[in-house]
């Protein structure tokens, strides 16, 4: 078998060179089976969550869902298992609550154990980078403290969803075809979602149905926002839709469709900043990418006209409302940064500890009588940057600011040596997202684990001819997109 190698000394890791041997697959075409499970397992799901049968639809998607993964396990065809679980991510964070809440983690954590498994050298690859091992070492550490405090393993529990689903996406990269059908199959999850949702509450992705609350409108509008972003930037690569124009224009057409019924002011404003950096660093991809906005604007004005963008309209009313308040425009989100000075002042270099930071919002809102957002009872801090500082003080902010700005000169480099802009687009939309929401989730993860990309180190050497054993394509980068 001829081995190809793989140059892992780009400054991050310092562990030579690593030999793989797999099988060629084609670079330009998805799995269209894995597309055909994700569908399976996603649209008839939400469908019986629309007519009200809640959990039948969950354990319909949970499953056909682990039915789907057994059989790539037993396989022992890791990069599909994974490749399905990222693309139901969207679905299954509807469909969790009524089956079992942290099977997303579950599921990832099984994945990653049996990839390592059954390939402990592409771990060794991913472990050697420096970047990667100090965020998931931190996350891992983050969450434990917090069980330890709290003596509730669920706290802070999906910072280890986060850090599974960036190794799941940095794993994946090694076999783009397999990224680009996980990245694809998320187009199907935010579809089957909205098929689900429309029509069911004020805002798409929300919904109540016999008296219960179901969904929220960013854990919705993010999915589709980066749906949108990938076909957008990079002329579509990452989706292996660079050839294929109408489906291309089509799929942004739809994601600003369900972006603006979403009304999630956070997605939308990811999805300004992804476009934007689309836009300033594609000068050769200006064209089309103000061509398909065009299109997707003209659209969005015909929907204006429906039912469905008259709720859109009643949404900006209430927002540019002058007799609402600010605390009740931003969802309490101006109190809480009003809060924070407080908060930091009294527990400036350690914070209140890991986990500690939703009782940390009920003592000072009880303390604090000009406090109006659920003063006195514990919710979570809206936004990254808040729940980092209120929990573990400068020393996490710190950590935090090193760990982005590492992250952003990274993926600077990656576009100034491939002209791909996905990774960079990737962190600067997740450090957008920690403005409004704490960010700390699988959804997020997506976000972040694209930007871990930037920092894959580049191929330089790959051989003439391949097994017929190698799984990656016979590209010059990776991820060769």
């Amino acid at each position: 078998m001829s081995p190809s190698t793989v140059n892992t000394t780009q400054g991050i890791g310092e562990t030579g060179n690593i030999q793989f041997q797999h099988k060629p697959i084609s670079g330009n075409k998805l799995n269209k089976i894995i597309l055909l499970q994700v569908a399976w397992c996603t649209f008839p799901a939400l469908v019986l969550i629309r007519l009200g049968a809640l959990r039948p639809g969950s354990i319909w998607c949970f499953i056909f869902l682990l039915a789907f993964l057994g059989w790539y396990a037993l396989k022992r065809n890791l990069p599909a298992f994974m490749a399905l679980l990222i693309a139901t991510l969207p679905a299954l964070s509807y469909a969790r609550g009524y089956f079992f809440y942290n099977s997303i983690v579950a599921l990832l954590g099984l994945g990653l154990g049996l990839w390592y498994l059954r390939s402990p050298k592409e771990w060794l690859i991913l472990w050697a980078n420096q970047l990667f091992r100090w965020f998931f070492i931190m996350g891992t550490v983050y969450w434990f403290i917090s069980l330890i405090l709290t003596g509730q393993y669920h706290a802070n529990l999906r910072a280890m969803e986060m850090v599974f689903t960036v190794s799941s996406i940095y794993l994946l990269a090694q076999y783009p075809k397999y990224l680009a059908t996980a990245l694809a199959g998320l187009g199907i999850s935010v579809f089957s979602v909205a098929i689900g949702m429309i029509g069911q509450g004020d805002r798409l992705g929300m919904a109540d149905i016999d008296g219960e609350h179901v969904g929220n409108a960013i854990t919705f509008g993010l999915p589709v926002a980066l749906v949108l972003l990938l076909a957008i930037a990079d002329n579509g690569k990452w989706l292996f839709l660079q050839n294929s124009k109408i489906v291309r224009n089509g799929l942004i057409a739809m994601c600003g469709i369900f972006l603006l019924l979403s009304t999630s002011r956070g997605s939308w404003l990811v999805a300004l900043v992804g476009i934007g950096v689309a836009i300033f660093y594609q000068s050769q991809q200006r064209r089309k990418i103000f061509f398909a906005l065009f299109l997707m604007g003209c659209v969005l004005v015909g929907v204006m006209q429906t039912q469905s963008g008259e709720k859109v309209y009643e949404h900006f009313e209430k927002l540019f409302d002058s007799e609402r308040t600010l605390v009740q425009k931003s969802t309490g989100r101006y109190e809480m940064w009003l809060l924070f000075p407080e908060v930091l002042k009294d527990s400036p270099i350690w914070g209140v500890g890991p986990g500690l930071g939703k009782e940390a919002y009920a003592h000072y809102s009880w303390v604090d009588r000009e406090v109006t957002y659920r003063q006195g009872h514990e919710v979570a801090w809206h936004a990254l940057y808040l729940q980092v500082g209120v929990e573990t003080g400068l020393i996490g902010l710190t950590v935090l600011g090193i760990f982005l700005i590492k992250l952003i000169f990274r993926t600077l480099l990656y576009r100034k040596m491939t002209k791909q802009v996905i990774p960079l687009v990737g962190i600067l939309g997740f450090m957008t997202i920690g403005i409004t929401v704490p960010g700390i989730d699988g959804i997020s993860g997506l976000f972040l684990g694209l930007a871990f990309l930037g920092i894959m180190p580049l191929q330089r050497k790959m051989p003439k001819k391949l097994s017929r054993k190698d799984p990656r394509e016979n590209s010059k980068y990776i991820p060769p997109l």
